[in-house]
């Protein structure tokens, strides 16, 4: 009758010890889920947050200096502190030193020029009154982790933020 019992025991110890790294598996999977979400909440947020420094970026220099800020019309790259928009390079973009922020993350910037009156451009309408000059910038920031598997676009992660600044110059009062 020992023999039953201690053979029992040790079925006990078993099917205790299965359950046991079962339980901890599955807390592991979770605090792992978790730690993967938390990052890219942050990396999301710290994107944000450099798309809309971007905007800021373009719309003092707008409010700085118009004719300067007007000749800009097109893809451009903007660093970490600059104020200074430079031409996409054609490969691989701003995906490239000095462009890339804090080792992660790439901001683009593409602007689109209207003149008053413009009605015929496509996009036209994104930026209301018509009867200013206006442009409408978009500012994309970019990231990449583990879970971006093209080659063809390693930054997987984006962030678009879309603004129109006006020439206030020729704004009219209400």
């Amino acid at each position: 009758m020992k023999k039953k019992e201690s053979g029992q025991t040790l079925l006990e110890a078993l099917i205790a010890l299965s359950t046991a790294v079962i339980i901890i598996s599955a807390m592991t999977v979770m605090v792992l889920s978790s730690l993967n979400n938390a990052q890219f909440s942050k990396n999301q947020n710290q994107a944000t947050q450099y798309a809309q420094q971007g905007i800021e970026v373009l719309k003092n220099t707008s409010q700085s200096d118009w004719t300067a800020f007007a000749v800009n019309n097109g893809s451009y790259c903007l660093s970490q502190d600059s104020t200074t928009l430079i031409q996409t390079p054609v490969s691989p973009g701003c995906a490239q030193s000095p462009y890339i922020i804090n080792n992660l993350f790439v901001r683009d910037v593409v602007i689109s020029q209207y003149l008053a009156g413009d009605i015929t451009t496509i996009g036209y309408a994104d930026c209301q009154p018509t009867s200013v000059t206006r442009a409408k910038v978009t500012v994309t920031v970019s990231w990449s982790d583990n879970k971006c598997t093209s080659a063809m676009d390693p930054y997987c992660h984006k962030i678009p933020l879309v603004s129109c600044i006006y020439n206030s110059t020729t704004i009219l009062p209400p």
